[in-house]
């Protein structure tokens, strides 16, 4: 399984940063989050200009609109017209995964809403996938649904009948992000080793790309998403789980931590008795 780092920002310029702090802590894969709308083809030339200036190559791209609400920016800076240019450039990036939320209803991008677990909003969201495959010309892409304890798709047992309910051709692709804190909720923390194998054992098949963070909640402390290793979970059995149940072309993407500390989590994955491939 390779093994990357993600990275984000809003203008060319600020990601070739990202990419030569990536590439100094000895990464060449990554995930690319673009955070800011109105992204053209020339901005896609620029990044991929300094992909090749500093030897990283994306494993996914980042666009993280709300399927629900297409047309809004507010809650990552992008819209289904920057979908539609990434869509565009594929050739150009060299990534063929495209990552964004399964959706939510409500303001803010992780606050409740009771409309997120209504069968409609399962229905508008194949209906969205639905339609930007419909449209889109490239052949080689997987959109990836990056899933949320309080977005439409908020567990395991949701995404996988959630899948087998899709449209053949739209099911070959789409896939899901396997991120076992993001589904972990306050009634599940307290089993959360059990509830870590079941989201990697149902999510894992079926994943487009591994998300690597840890997680803290109450009695342990108050509730934050943390770099791996400096939460709660039994990390080891937690990388056993996702090597074992995940298509072995999945790359994993550390995420929560700093530019400053890219070297060492590297390291800390690197000590494992668990094989990675960084290119």
């Amino acid at each position: 399984m390779k093994l990357g780092v993600l990275l984000a920002g809003r203008r060319p310029e600020d990601i070739a940063k990202r990419l030569e702090q990536a590439r100094e802590a000895g990464f060449s894969v990554c995930q690319l989050n673009l955070m800011q709308t109105g992204v053209t083809r020339a901005d896609m030339l620029a990044v991929a200009d300094s992909m090749l200036e500093y030897g990283i190559r994306p494993a996914a791209i980042g666009c993280y609109l709300n399927p629900i609400k297409p047309a809004d920016p507010d809650y990552m800076g992008v819209i289904r017209a920057d979908l539609e240019v990434i869509l565009q450039s594929l050739d150009i990036l060299g990534a063929r995964r495209i990552v964004m939320w399964s959706g939510t209803h409500a303001e803010g991008l992780f606050d409740e809403d009771p409309g997120n677990q209504m069968p409609s909003s399962l229905n508008q969201l194949s209906g969205f996938l639905a339609d930007v495959v419909r449209t889109t010309k490239a052949r080689r892409y997987l959109l990836v649904l990056e899933p949320w304890k309080t977005h439409i798709l908020n567990h395991e047992r949701v995404i996988a009948r959630f899948h087998e309910a899709l449209e053949p051709a739209v099911a070959e692709k789409v896939r899901y992000v396997l991120d076992a804190p993001n589904l972990l909720t306050a009634d599940r923390y307290q089993d959360k080793d059990k509830a870590v194998l079941s989201i990697a054992r149902t999510v894992g098949p079926l994943a487009g790309l591994v998300h690597l963070k840890d997680c803290v909640m109450p009695p342990d402390g108050d509730e934050s998403l943390a770099a791996p290793g400096e939460g709660k979970l039994d990390y080891p059995a937690y990388i056993a789980a996702i090597q074992r149940f995940s298509p072995p072309d999945v790359a994993a993407i550390i995420k929560n931590v700093p530019p400053e500390g890219f070297a060492d989590a590297r390291d800390y994955f690197l000590k494992m008795d668990a094989k990675w491939e960084l290119v």
